[in-house]
């Protein structure tokens, strides 16, 4: 028979509706920032004139290595956020 994990973040039940107010307010402030670099993606993003041979598929990769990590941290946190309203 498996032992049940247990969470060993100790946080003080007192303080958990305010944890849960920031922590939603800064999730909505992080959505906020990911839909300002999506909207101005293209600028971020595409051709840059000053680099040799800046082909499309280089510039894909660009946008991956932004787009993959920042959806990963994304899912974590909003797991997180999810628990602590759960809790």
């Amino acid at each position: 028979m498996i032992a049940p994990i247990h969470n060993m973040l100790a946080i003080n039940p007192v303080v958990l509706p305010a944890l849960r107010i920031a922590a939603t307010f800064f999730f909505i402030i992080y959505l906020l920032f990911g839909a300002y670099i999506f909207r101005n993606r293209h600028r971020f993003f595409d051709r840059d004139p000053d680099v040799d041979n800046d082909i499309p598929a280089v510039r894909k990769v660009r946008l991956e290595v932004v787009m993959i990590p920042w959806m990963g941290v994304t899912t974590l946190i909003l797991i997180l956020l999810i628990s602590f309203w759960l809790a």
